[in-house]
This record gives C-alpha cells, structure tokens and sequence, in this order.
C-alpha cells in the first residue's frame, strides 16, 4: 500500500503511535476455562455479596460464588422477542448485556437485528457505515427482569433510541450510589422511504439510559460524543462518573483529503484515503461531572485495534483500563484518567470483547469471548501471532473464558513514565 503524502491518526497522536509500537509486557494472570456455552459480547457484574454474574448468548445466567473461580448456571431467561413487521426476517437474536441491582434484581439486554432478508442488511456490523443503504434494516432492544434469580421473567419496553432508527451494543448496567440505574447503547440513523442518511449522519454514537424504579422503566438521560460505541461505565466516590468508549468512525466528506487509515487498519477495498475508510479504532476515555448528563471530548489512550474495553477502580484509586481485540491488555492510571502509565500490559494473547470488575480485595476478574482468530484483508489470522490459518477453517468456537489477576505495582507502572493523551480529534481540521 502507497501511503505517502497522507497523514493518519498517529500523526496526531506520536506519543500513542510510539507507545504502541512497543511489545506488550506480559503480566500473569489465572486462566480459568469455563466451557460453558457462547457469550456475545460478555459483561460481567456483581453484587454487594460478591455474587458474580455474566450472561450467556440465548438468556443463559451464570454465577460464581467463590469469587470467579468456578461457574454454573443459575437460570436461562426467555426473551419474549417481539412480533416482526410483515415480510421482515430475524438476522440476529441474542442477548448482549446484563445487570444486577441492589435489590437483587436480575436484568438481561436483548437485541434483535432484522430485515428483508438481502445479505447486506444481515450481515452489517457495528463499525460499517453502510447499513443505511438498507432501508428494511432495524435493530431493536429491550430487557427482561427477574426478581427471584431467574425462577420467574417479564419483559420491559423496547427501549426509544429517537431520533435514531436503530439500537443495540454490548451493555453493562451500572447503578450509582443515588439509585439510579444507567446503561448506555449504540444507536445508528438508518434511511427510510423518502430520507436518506449520508456518511457524516451515520457516524455512531451511544444513548445513555436511565431507569429510577429498579429496572421496570427506562428513559433517555444524554447522548454520548459521536463516534463512541461500547461505552463502559464506573462512578467515583465523589459521584464523577467515567467513561470508557470505543472510539471508531470513518473518513467522512468533510476531513480532509490526506486523513487516512493506516496499515493496521486497512482491509477494505479502495484507497486509504476515500471516504468510508476506517480512520480511527480505538479506546478512548471520556467523563461526565453532572450525573451523566453531559460528557467531556473523548481524550484517545490506545493505538489501532485496542478496542472493547472496561474501566476498573482499585481500593486506592488506581484506575485500570482493560482492553482488547485480539488479547486482553492493560493499562494503568493514578489520577483517574487524566494522565496514563506508558506500561501496556498483556495477560492473555486471546479473546475479543471482554469487561473486567474488582474485587473486594482489589482481586481483578475478566470475562471474555475466547476468541482465538480474527479476519485481515481476506484472511484469517490466529490472535497470538498473527499466522495465517489454514483455508477452510473461519473461527474457533466462541466460549465463555475468565481470567483473574492482580494489578501491576504503581513502581513497575511508574517505570516506564507516563504521558497526557489528548482529545482524540486534536490537529485534525476539516476543509
């Protein structure tokens, strides 16, 4: 690829570029396989008791009760997936999220994608922008809720993602120390008869949800910075609350001409340098001071392809943030995101989407997909290394893996130095 005269996000960011250019430090952890069933997308959460829970693919709860080290089924929730509109097919159904409050309530995220039945509806993904080329194209999601830990199940109402069309990512429900519940949700503009939905309006962001009677309701609170699917949400003693966020969008009509994707990101056809391109896929860091209701500029932490992340906070305030997408790193703060350890961290080579909690003890517990190959520019490629695997086989299959683990010292963080990260579209001015 010919990519002279053309800048890219590391252009904008060489601290990050640099940083991660650099091996990963690899850092031990207990790898704990379950070989319990699929989880798309896991989330973990728990109770005050320490009562582990994630969710499985189909309504699937599984517990631990020993603090991470074993895991069983405690129940399977019906979905009570909604009636379809006429003449529309079911492309995905499964569950994506989970939450336990501190009444004990049980609450699970359903997503249904669904159109026509052409290919292309089916089969768009969260960081294409095409979907709205599609007008059959919706994605919905709702909750169900359990009470009684999993014996009985209702439903909630499909959640309103207006003035978008479309809702659904991969959800941990947080409560805060007011009651309040609050989840946040990817949500996507899809053309209908008689409006069509350019690039530049389809860039994806995230809704803030917020429910004050133990799950039953919900309603919108604000909406995230553009370009900020999968936010992961943690709340300080102080009441601040912290975002991490998947930063990813695409070069739109208004960049300018030389801002393009760079290798590690480049896969589909066309120049780096055309409108559609991938020109940002990282982990980002945002926070709001007033309750969720407004959010800072996402400051960017990670380089290419460090994605699907949590925020975790230790009994002295450290701050650490988990990512993934090919191996679960780690990264270190002492100021609660302001400024980040140069130390990366890797304790796993595999898995994709994953998200992290603490312990009591400061003990750190990740749940993730297991994933083990990934797809390139037409190939699939095995995580740990990166070689190619052999024709016929597209995937390993997906199950539910933990890993538990201490944080690094602050003298081995402190080590390697740290640096400031900067909002994520510093320099980049459009013509």
């Amino acid at each position: 690829m010919d990519i002279t005269g053309i800048k890219t996000w590391a252009d904008y960011h060489p601290e990050v570029d640099e940083l991660f250019r650099r091996p990963w430090i690899d850092w031990p952890c207990e790898r704990i396989d379950t070989e319990l069933t699929p989880s798309s997308q896991p989330c973990i959460v728990r109770s005050a008791g320490q009562e582990l829970f994630t969710a499985g693919a189909q309504g699937e709860v599984f517990h631990s009760e020993d603090l991470g080290r074993t895991w069983s089924l405690l129940a399977t929730s019906p979905s009570f997936c909604p009636p379809l509109p006429e003449g529309l097919i079911i492309s995905d159904h499964s569950c994506y999220g989970i939450g336990v409050t501190d009444q004990g309530t049980i609450l699970l995220v359903w997503a249904l994608r669904y159109n026509d039945g052409r290919q292309h509806g089916s089969s768009a993904a969260a960081d294409q922008p095409q979907v709205h080329e599609d007008e059959s194209y919706h994605m919905d999601t709702w909750m169900t809720r359990s009470c009684d830990r999993g014996r009985t199940w209702e439903p909630t109402a499909p959640l309103d993602p207006s003035p978008f069309d479309a809702i659904c990512d991969q959800a941990t429900l947080l409560q805060l120390r007011d009651g309040r519940i609050i989840v946040p949700f990817r949500v996507q503009a899809c053309s209908r008869p008689g409006r069509t939905v350019s690039f530049s309006e389809n860039a994806l962001s995230s809704i803030l949800f917020c429910s004050d009677d133990d799950g039953r309701t919900w309603s919108q609170l604000s909406r995230f910075p553009d370009h900020s699917p999968e936010p992961d949400l943690l709340e300080l003693p102080g009441g601040e609350i912290l975002a991490y966020i998947r930063y990813q969008r695409c070069k739109v009509p208004d960049d300018p001409p030389e801002l393009a994707t760079d290798q590690r990101l480049y896969s589909a056809p066309g120049a780096p340098t055309d409108v559609g391109q991938g020109v940002f896929q990282h982990s980002a860091f945002s926070s709001s001071a007033d309750g969720g209701r407004t959010w800072a500029p996402p400051i960017l932490v990670t380089g290419s392809a460090q994605q699907s992340g949590s925020l975790v906070r230790l009994s002295d305030g450290t701050l650490i943030m988990t990512f993934g997408r090919y191996g679960q790193r780690l990264m270190l703060s002492y100021d609660d995101g302001q400024t980040w350890g140069r130390a990366v961290f890797q304790l796993y080579p595999c898995g994709q989407y994953a998200r992290s909690i603490a312990l009591d003890d400061d003990t750190i517990v990740t749940v993730h997909d297991n994933r083990e190959t990934w797809g390139f520019r037409g190939r699939v490629l095995r995580c740990y290394d990166n070689t190619v695997v052999p024709d016929g086989i597209t995937d390993t299959p997906q199950r539910l893996g933990v890993l538990r683990w201490r944080a690094p010292s602050r003298s081995r963080v402190e080590r390697e130095g740290s640096f400031t990260p900067r909002e994520a579209e510093t320099g980049i001015q459009v013509t």
